[in-house]
Protein backbone atom coordinates (compact mmCIF):
# COMPACT_ATOMS: atom_id res chain seq x y z
CA UNK A 1 0.00 0.00 0.00
CA UNK A 2 1.56 3.59 -0.73
CA UNK A 3 -0.45 6.68 0.94
CA UNK A 4 0.15 10.25 0.37
CA UNK A 5 -0.63 12.52 3.14
CA UNK A 6 -1.08 16.29 1.98
CA UNK A 7 -1.30 19.03 4.95
CA UNK A 8 -0.62 22.93 5.08
CA UNK A 9 2.14 24.39 3.12
CA UNK A 10 3.50 26.01 6.46
CA UNK A 11 3.64 22.97 8.86
CA UNK A 12 7.04 22.17 8.65
CA UNK A 13 7.90 26.37 9.45
CA UNK A 14 5.16 26.62 11.77
CA UNK A 15 4.99 23.03 13.93
CA UNK A 16 1.78 22.55 15.57
CA UNK A 17 -0.16 19.64 16.75
CA UNK A 18 -0.70 18.96 13.58
CA UNK A 19 2.36 18.29 11.49
CA UNK A 20 3.48 16.18 14.79
CA UNK A 21 -0.07 14.24 13.96
CA UNK A 22 1.00 13.48 10.71
CA UNK A 23 4.79 13.25 11.00
CA UNK A 24 4.34 10.63 14.11
CA UNK A 25 1.83 8.60 12.19
CA UNK A 26 3.62 8.49 9.13
CA UNK A 27 7.07 7.12 11.04
CA UNK A 28 4.77 4.34 12.80
CA UNK A 29 2.99 3.37 9.63
CA UNK A 30 6.28 3.33 7.65
CA UNK A 31 7.67 0.70 10.76
CA UNK A 32 4.30 -1.39 9.63
CA UNK A 33 5.75 -2.01 5.69
CA UNK A 34 3.32 0.82 4.47
CA UNK A 35 4.96 3.24 1.80
CA UNK A 36 3.62 6.96 2.91
CA UNK A 37 4.73 10.54 1.25
CA UNK A 38 4.19 13.92 2.08
CA UNK A 39 3.13 16.73 0.29
CA UNK A 40 2.57 20.07 0.99
CA UNK A 41 1.83 21.60 -2.15
CA UNK A 42 -1.49 20.39 -4.65
CA UNK A 43 -0.59 17.36 -6.95
CA UNK A 44 -2.08 16.19 -10.22
CA UNK A 45 0.04 12.84 -10.18
CA UNK A 46 -2.06 10.15 -7.96
CA UNK A 47 -0.54 7.04 -10.43
CA UNK A 48 1.54 6.16 -7.47
CA UNK A 49 -0.65 6.00 -4.40
CA UNK A 50 -3.81 3.82 -3.27
CA UNK A 51 -5.37 6.16 -1.41
CA UNK A 52 -4.54 10.05 0.00
CA UNK A 53 -5.04 11.17 3.61
CA UNK A 54 -5.82 15.09 4.38
CA UNK A 55 -5.19 16.58 8.32
CA UNK A 56 -6.69 19.84 9.49
CA UNK A 57 -9.96 21.90 8.59
CA UNK A 58 -9.22 24.78 10.35
CA UNK A 59 -7.01 26.31 8.34
CA UNK A 60 -9.14 25.08 5.37
CA UNK A 61 -7.46 26.86 1.96
CA UNK A 62 -5.00 24.67 1.18
CA UNK A 63 -6.60 20.93 2.24
CA UNK A 64 -9.61 22.06 0.01
CA UNK A 65 -6.86 22.64 -2.77
CA UNK A 66 -5.44 18.84 -1.75
CA UNK A 67 -9.20 17.51 -1.83
CA UNK A 68 -10.20 19.21 -4.53
CA UNK A 69 -7.42 17.50 -6.79
CA UNK A 70 -7.81 13.87 -5.61
CA UNK A 71 -11.49 14.02 -5.99
CA UNK A 72 -11.13 14.88 -10.09
CA UNK A 73 -8.59 12.07 -10.14
CA UNK A 74 -10.85 9.99 -8.09
CA UNK A 75 -8.82 8.49 -5.70
CA UNK A 76 -9.79 7.38 -2.34
CA UNK A 77 -9.96 10.34 0.29
CA UNK A 78 -9.43 9.81 4.53
CA UNK A 79 -9.62 12.85 6.40
CA UNK A 80 -7.83 13.74 9.93
CA UNK A 81 -10.38 17.05 10.53
CA UNK A 82 -8.57 17.98 13.84
CA UNK A 83 -11.52 19.84 14.35
CA UNK A 84 -12.87 21.92 17.43
CA UNK A 85 -15.54 25.20 16.56
CA UNK A 86 -13.20 28.31 17.75
CA UNK A 87 -15.84 30.48 17.53
CA UNK A 88 -15.55 31.38 21.37
CA UNK A 89 -11.57 31.87 21.20
CA UNK A 90 -12.30 33.83 18.09
CA UNK A 91 -15.11 36.45 19.97
CA UNK A 92 -12.78 36.50 23.06
CA UNK A 93 -9.64 37.09 21.66
CA UNK A 94 -8.97 40.73 22.75
CA UNK A 95 -7.46 41.67 19.02
CA UNK A 96 -8.24 44.11 16.16
CA UNK A 97 -8.23 41.00 13.88
CA UNK A 98 -11.23 39.37 15.69
CA UNK A 99 -13.78 40.81 13.42
CA UNK A 100 -11.14 39.74 10.32
CA UNK A 101 -11.16 36.27 11.86
CA UNK A 102 -14.99 36.08 12.08
CA UNK A 103 -15.69 37.09 9.14
CA UNK A 104 -13.03 34.36 7.60
CA UNK A 105 -14.38 31.75 9.18
CA UNK A 106 -18.47 32.07 8.17
CA UNK A 107 -16.59 32.70 4.16
CA UNK A 108 -14.26 29.86 4.33
CA UNK A 109 -16.98 27.31 5.84
CA UNK A 110 -18.99 26.30 2.43
CA UNK A 111 -15.19 24.67 1.75
CA UNK A 112 -15.04 22.64 4.87
CA UNK A 113 -18.55 21.21 3.97
CA UNK A 114 -17.75 19.99 0.75
CA UNK A 115 -14.45 18.52 1.95
CA UNK A 116 -16.48 16.66 4.88
CA UNK A 117 -19.07 15.77 2.60
CA UNK A 118 -17.07 14.73 -0.43
CA UNK A 119 -14.51 12.65 1.50
CA UNK A 120 -14.84 8.66 2.05
CA UNK A 121 -13.80 8.34 5.69
CA UNK A 122 -13.25 10.72 8.39
CA UNK A 123 -10.81 9.99 11.33
CA UNK A 124 -11.73 12.59 14.23
CA UNK A 125 -9.58 12.25 17.11
CA UNK A 126 -12.31 11.69 19.53
CA UNK A 127 -16.08 11.36 20.01
CA UNK A 128 -16.61 14.56 20.66
CA UNK A 129 -14.80 16.01 18.05
CA UNK A 130 -16.86 13.69 15.91
CA UNK A 131 -20.77 14.89 17.17
CA UNK A 132 -19.66 18.47 17.18
CA UNK A 133 -18.58 17.84 13.17
CA UNK A 134 -21.86 15.85 12.89
CA UNK A 135 -23.94 18.54 14.61
CA UNK A 136 -22.28 21.66 12.65
CA UNK A 137 -22.47 20.44 9.08
CA UNK A 138 -25.20 17.60 9.48
CA UNK A 139 -22.65 14.93 8.06
CA UNK A 140 -23.58 11.66 6.56
CA UNK A 141 -19.91 10.72 5.96
CA UNK A 142 -18.51 7.52 7.74
CA UNK A 143 -16.10 8.26 10.77
CA UNK A 144 -13.99 5.67 12.44
CA UNK A 145 -12.04 7.19 15.94
CA UNK A 146 -8.41 7.38 15.98
CA UNK A 147 -6.97 8.96 18.94
CA UNK A 148 -3.97 11.41 19.45
CA UNK A 149 -0.73 9.43 20.01
CA UNK A 150 2.68 9.96 22.03
CA UNK A 151 5.97 9.16 22.15
CA UNK A 152 6.87 6.30 25.00
CA UNK A 153 10.33 8.08 25.21
CA UNK A 154 8.77 10.52 28.04
CA UNK A 155 7.50 7.33 30.01
CA UNK A 156 11.52 7.04 30.85
CA UNK A 157 11.88 11.33 31.48
CA UNK A 158 14.27 12.31 34.32
CA UNK A 159 14.08 15.54 35.42
CA UNK A 160 18.40 15.41 36.33
CA UNK A 161 19.38 16.42 32.65
CA UNK A 162 17.17 20.09 32.63
CA UNK A 163 17.17 20.79 36.93
CA UNK A 164 21.43 20.97 36.05
CA UNK A 165 21.36 23.12 32.84
CA UNK A 166 18.04 25.21 33.62
CA UNK A 167 18.79 25.25 37.39
CA UNK A 168 14.79 25.11 37.84
CA UNK A 169 12.51 22.38 39.56
CA UNK A 170 9.19 22.40 40.70
CA UNK A 171 7.95 25.00 38.92
CA UNK A 172 4.88 25.27 36.55
CA UNK A 173 5.36 24.44 33.39
CA UNK A 174 3.58 25.02 30.24
CA UNK A 175 4.85 23.47 26.67
CA UNK A 176 2.85 24.73 23.19
CA UNK A 177 3.69 27.30 20.93
CA UNK A 178 3.32 30.85 22.61
CA UNK A 179 -0.35 32.56 21.02
CA UNK A 180 -3.78 33.53 22.07
CA UNK A 181 -5.24 30.19 21.57
CA UNK A 182 -2.84 28.60 24.08
CA UNK A 183 -3.85 31.49 26.79
CA UNK A 184 -0.45 31.45 28.27
CA UNK A 185 -1.24 35.09 29.65
CA UNK A 186 -4.13 33.56 31.84
CA UNK A 187 -1.78 31.15 33.17
CA UNK A 188 0.68 33.49 33.94
CA UNK A 189 -2.03 36.12 35.90
CA UNK A 190 -2.85 32.58 37.57
CA UNK A 191 0.31 31.57 38.66
CA UNK A 192 1.64 35.21 39.76
CA UNK A 193 -1.61 35.54 42.07
CA UNK A 194 -0.58 31.89 43.76
CA UNK A 195 3.33 33.32 43.81
CA UNK A 196 4.28 30.83 41.90
CA UNK A 197 7.20 30.32 38.82
CA UNK A 198 6.55 29.99 35.62
CA UNK A 199 8.52 28.08 32.37
CA UNK A 200 6.96 28.36 29.16
CA UNK A 201 8.49 26.44 26.34
CA UNK A 202 7.73 26.77 22.72
CA UNK A 203 8.19 29.18 19.72
CA UNK A 204 6.74 32.64 19.59
CA UNK A 205 3.72 32.14 17.00
CA UNK A 206 2.58 35.73 18.14
CA UNK A 207 4.96 38.21 19.14
CA UNK A 208 2.79 40.91 20.55
CA UNK A 209 0.99 38.02 22.28
CA UNK A 210 4.71 37.56 23.34
CA UNK A 211 5.17 40.82 24.78
CA UNK A 212 2.35 41.36 26.77
CA UNK A 213 3.06 37.81 28.50
CA UNK A 214 6.66 38.98 29.12
CA UNK A 215 5.04 42.11 30.72
CA UNK A 216 2.74 40.55 33.04
CA UNK A 217 4.77 37.77 33.85
CA UNK A 218 8.27 40.00 34.69
CA UNK A 219 10.57 38.73 37.37
CA UNK A 220 8.45 36.03 37.61
CA UNK A 221 8.26 33.64 33.84
CA UNK A 222 11.06 31.94 32.15
CA UNK A 223 11.12 31.70 27.86
CA UNK A 224 12.77 29.09 26.75
CA UNK A 225 11.85 28.92 23.66
CA UNK A 226 11.95 25.58 21.25
CA UNK A 227 13.38 22.39 22.68
CA UNK A 228 13.71 18.92 21.50
CA UNK A 229 11.82 16.03 22.56
CA UNK A 230 14.88 15.32 25.48
CA UNK A 231 15.02 18.64 26.79
CA UNK A 232 11.32 18.44 26.99
CA UNK A 233 10.64 15.38 28.55
CA UNK A 234 13.54 16.11 31.05
CA UNK A 235 11.51 19.07 32.02
CA UNK A 236 8.07 17.19 32.55
CA UNK A 237 9.94 15.22 35.29
CA UNK A 238 10.85 18.41 36.71
CA UNK A 239 7.98 20.45 37.23
CA UNK A 240 5.12 20.62 39.65
CA UNK A 241 2.59 20.73 37.16
CA UNK A 242 1.95 21.08 33.86
CA UNK A 243 -0.89 23.40 32.80
CA UNK A 244 -2.09 23.63 29.22
CA UNK A 245 -5.12 26.46 29.58
CA UNK A 246 -6.07 26.76 26.01
CA UNK A 247 -9.49 27.91 24.47
CA UNK A 248 -9.54 24.85 22.59
CA UNK A 249 -7.51 21.11 22.35
CA UNK A 250 -8.25 18.08 20.65
CA UNK A 251 -6.87 16.83 23.20
CA UNK A 252 -3.32 18.65 23.06
CA UNK A 253 -0.03 16.27 22.80
CA UNK A 254 1.63 18.19 25.04
CA UNK A 255 -0.89 17.00 27.92
CA UNK A 256 -0.23 12.93 27.28
CA UNK A 257 3.30 13.84 27.12
CA UNK A 258 3.14 15.49 30.18
CA UNK A 259 0.96 12.77 31.72
CA UNK A 260 3.32 9.85 30.54
CA UNK A 261 6.34 11.67 32.47
CA UNK A 262 4.78 11.85 35.77
CA UNK A 263 3.54 15.38 36.08
CA UNK A 264 0.61 16.38 36.80
CA UNK A 265 -1.86 17.75 34.68
CA UNK A 266 -3.94 20.72 34.69
CA UNK A 267 -5.34 21.07 31.30
CA UNK A 268 -8.87 23.04 29.55
CA UNK A 269 -12.33 22.01 29.75
CA UNK A 270 -12.75 22.49 25.78
CA UNK A 271 -11.78 20.46 23.30
CA UNK A 272 -11.81 16.43 23.87
CA UNK A 273 -8.71 15.76 26.71
CA UNK A 274 -11.34 14.61 29.10
CA UNK A 275 -11.61 11.43 26.92
CA UNK A 276 -8.38 10.75 27.02
CA UNK A 277 -7.44 11.64 30.58
CA UNK A 278 -10.75 11.40 32.49
CA UNK A 279 -10.18 12.12 35.84
CA UNK A 280 -6.72 11.53 36.16
CA UNK A 281 -6.50 15.33 35.84
CA UNK A 282 -7.70 18.81 36.63
CA UNK A 283 -9.79 20.94 34.35
CA UNK A 284 -10.26 24.82 33.99
CA UNK A 285 -12.12 26.99 31.61
CA UNK A 286 -9.96 29.45 29.92
CA UNK A 287 -10.97 32.55 32.42
CA UNK A 288 -7.95 33.45 34.52
CA UNK A 289 -9.90 32.43 37.88
CA UNK A 290 -10.41 29.12 36.67
CA UNK A 291 -6.62 28.46 35.76
CA UNK A 292 -6.04 29.89 39.15
CA UNK A 293 -8.53 27.19 40.77
CA UNK A 294 -7.76 24.19 39.08
CA UNK A 295 -3.60 24.82 39.68
CA UNK A 296 -4.47 25.39 43.31
CA UNK A 297 -6.09 22.02 43.33
CA UNK A 298 -3.12 20.29 41.68
CA UNK A 299 -0.17 21.76 43.92
CA UNK A 300 -1.68 21.34 46.66
CA UNK A 301 -2.85 17.67 45.82
CA UNK A 302 -1.20 14.34 45.70
CA UNK A 303 -0.99 12.96 42.26
CA UNK A 304 -3.77 11.20 40.77
CA UNK A 305 -2.92 7.70 39.89
CA UNK A 306 -2.79 5.62 36.79
CA UNK A 307 -2.26 8.46 34.31
CA UNK A 308 1.17 7.26 33.05
CA UNK A 309 -0.32 3.41 32.23
CA UNK A 310 -3.26 4.72 31.17
CA UNK A 311 -1.73 7.13 28.67
CA UNK A 312 0.86 3.76 27.56
CA UNK A 313 -1.72 1.52 27.12
CA UNK A 314 -3.77 3.54 25.06
CA UNK A 315 -1.97 6.07 23.00
CA UNK A 316 1.06 5.21 21.55
CA UNK A 317 1.83 6.15 17.65
CA UNK A 318 2.01 2.18 17.59
CA UNK A 319 -1.35 1.63 18.35
CA UNK A 320 -2.36 4.82 16.44
CA UNK A 321 -0.98 3.50 12.92
CA UNK A 322 -2.21 0.14 13.50
CA UNK A 323 -6.35 2.03 13.78
CA UNK A 324 -5.43 4.15 11.03
CA UNK A 325 -3.88 0.80 9.10
CA UNK A 326 -6.99 -0.60 9.43
CA UNK A 327 -9.22 2.54 8.58
CA UNK A 328 -7.33 2.36 5.26
CA UNK A 329 -7.92 -1.21 4.47
CA UNK A 330 -11.64 -0.07 5.13
CA UNK A 331 -11.86 2.46 2.80
CA UNK A 332 -9.99 0.44 -0.01
CA UNK A 333 -12.15 -2.72 0.36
Amino acid sequence: MKVLMQNRSSMFRMLAGDSVQMNKTREALIQLGIEVDIRTQPTSDFTRYDLVHLFNIIPIEETYQFYQKAKQYGIPIVLSPIYWDPKEFLINIDTERKDHFLSWWAKTNPMRQEVLDGVDLLLPNGLLEQELLQEDYKLMTPARLIPNGVDPLFYYANPEKFTKRFGAKDFILCVGRICRRKNQLALIKAARALGQQVILIGPINDYQYYQECRQEGEGQVRFLGGLNQGWIASAYAACSVHVLPSWYETPGLVNLEAGLAGCKVVTTDRGTAREYLGEMAWYCSPETFSVKDALRKALYSPPLSGLREHILANYTWDRVARLTLAAYQEVLR
